[in-house]
């Protein structure tokens, strides 16, 4: 007796096959949109053209009617564009994309409340990243000094406003409509154009073709691995969810271990899925990023991820360094950049907006708020024990290596189960120990990094010192390459140490601002602030 499928499972088995169907078209028209349809062949006209015509066929063919909603949301932004003044555009068109999004995400949580399904949503956050991108190369292009943008601002801004054409053309060409990944506008006019290859150009005139350097071909090779090693592995480990009774009643030490299986195995549809993205792009030449140190071409410009840094990572700055690269590089861009106070907390709170309204997802990220303090604390306390052999250095990389993807796995979890009760149920079954040893780490060790007694080593045991005019030593610390003086003295208990102070009689005295200062060390709350600057008035 065959086995029966809901029609939500249906319909998504068949968005699926679309999706890599229309992947696969898509790679070689790249390479026909690249060799036949150049720049210097047919004009740039011709290139958009074709672009939108593709793309806008490809997000039909994979959604059918829901394609309406790419349409209203873009159009919308390119009329706020036209009609705003270049010094809010940007923040109406962010206000409006997200909030339309937004409405979709509770569609889409309402009535597939649970499952993950390959719907719409996912190409509308992409163009989501595309719309506020732009209108923020906009602003900084049409209506912000030079001079108060950085450089990397400088080098996206934007100085006019797209053609129709040229507008329809970035939001729905072929080669990242339906997976992405981000690309800017300044780039994407630039390989539209053809000068971004310009910079592979010999002395003999002859174009260094993407695929020498076999870019493509990795990531294709990489998705043929993928897709054959998926469907076999999926069998095995997702036959059971992490929250099923057998694997709940297992011991915990296979527990855990299957948690780590099936995450990743989870991981590796975005393996795929992005590593074809990427094949894409770089067959259609949108890829190049200049070269390395060693003078070889660098095809990463748009990549969204590198698996073996992911899967061999050894820290968890590593791990995220590698992992939705353009989507991290959109939130810095677009949010911690230009935000007006507290840019890490407006990023987690777009981050998880933008992904949805699952509760899995909040989850994660309000989590990922005491887990990054938890590993910074543990690397700062623990690592300089392991730096004095190449033995213990490699046993560091070890330890971390397995810690960061033991805690990671655990923490992702909800992210992957979505929903509220699967995920208490199986952190119920592990009696909540990682969350109860994160929370150790962050509330029980010390902020500051141990002095280490051997410090003095490098002066062979003797440490030169200077004092000021009062006999005190002076102590010489250095923040971000310069040198500072700071003159401290213990306490009458010899715990911890004070800052600044003013030396009268041979004694250290704090004013009433400084004690506050020096109690309050490390917060940045704005009441603290406040609470300063009121006293600094009452003492003057």
């Amino acid at each position: 007796m065959g086995i029966l499928m809901s029609p939500e499972r249906l319909e998504d088995n068949q968005l699926r096959v679309s999706f890599v169907t229309c992947q696969v078209l898509a790679l070689l028209l790249s390479l026909v949109f690249r060799y036949v349809l150049s720049a210097g062949r047919v004009g740039v006209t011709a290139r958009h053209v074709f672009a939108v015509a593709v793309g806008m066929y490809m997000a039909y063919f994979c959604h059918r009617w829901q394609v309406i909603h790419f349409f209203i949301q873009s159009t919308v932004c390119y009329v706020i564009i036209l009609s705003s003044k270049p010094s809010n555009m940007h923040k109406y068109v962010f206000i409006f994309s997200m909030l339309y999004l937004t409405l979709c995400h509770i569609y889409r949580t309402y009535y597939n409340f649970g499952t993950y399904t390959l719907d719409f949503t996912g190409p509308l956050m992409i163009m989501t990243q595309k719309v506020t991108s732009l209108s923020c190369a906009l602003h900084d292009g049409l209506y912000r000094d030079d001079s108060s943008l950085s450089a990397d601002q400088r080098k996206q801004a934007v100085r006019r406003i797209p053609s129709p054409l040229e507008y329809y053309s970035y939001m729905f060409y072929f080669v990242g409509v339906l997976a992405g990944p981000l690309t800017y506008y300044a780039d994407f006019k630039s390989w539209m154009e053809g000068t971004n290859l310009k910079p592979l150009i010999k002395i003999d005139q002859q174009v260094s073709d993407s695929l020498n350097d076999l870019s493509s071909c990795k990531s294709i090779f990489s998705c043929f691995v993928l897709f054959n090693f998926y469907p076999r592995f999926l069998y095995i480990f997702h036959l059971f969810t992490p929250t099923d009774d057998l694997i709940i009643a297992a011991p915990l030490l296979t527990r855990f271990g299957y948690l780590h299986l099936s995450i990743m195995m989870a991981r590796t549809k975005y393996y795929f899925a992005w590593s074809l993205a990427d094949a894409v792009a770089n067959a259609a030449g949108l890829g190049f990023n200049g070269y390395d140190e060693n003078g070889n071409p660098r095809w990463d410009l748009i990549s969204n991820l590198n698996i073996l840094k992911i899967e061999f990572a050894t820290n968890l700055k590593m791990l995220i360094d590698n992992w939705n690269i353009q989507t991290s590089l959109w939130f810095k861009r677009v949010c911690y950049d230009r935000a007006p106070y507290q840019p890490v907390m407006m990023v987690y709170i777009l981050s998880a907006i933008w992904h949805g309204f699952y509760p899995g997802y909040y989850f994660t990220f309000i989590g990922g708020v005491v887990l990054t303090p938890a590993f910074r604390k543990m690397r700062r306390h623990l690592r300089h024990h392991f730096q004095g052999t190449a033995r213990l250095r490699q046993l560091y990389d070890v330890i971390t290596f397995m810690s960061t993807h033991f805690f990671l796995n655990y923490h992702v979890l909800p992210f992957v189960l979505l929903d509220w009760e699967p995920t208490m149920k199986f952190y119920r079954s592990l009696y909540f120990s990682i969350h109860i040893i994160v929370l150790l780490v962050v509330v029980l060790l010390p902020h500051h990094k141990p002095q280490l007694h051997d410090e003095a080593a490098k002066t062979n045991g003797t440490t030169p010192v200077q004092t000021d005019v009062n006999g005190k030593v002076r102590v010489h610390t250095e923040r971000n390459g310069i040198k500072t003086n700071n003159n401290r003295s213990e306490n009458r208990t010899g715990r911890h140490q004070v800052q600044n102070g003013t030396i009268v009689d041979g004694k250290q005295s704090f004013s009433l601002k400084e004690r506050i200062t020096n109690g309050m060390k490390g917060w940045s709350h704005n009441g603290v602030r406040f609470a300063l600057n009121f006293v600094e008035k009452k003492e003057s």
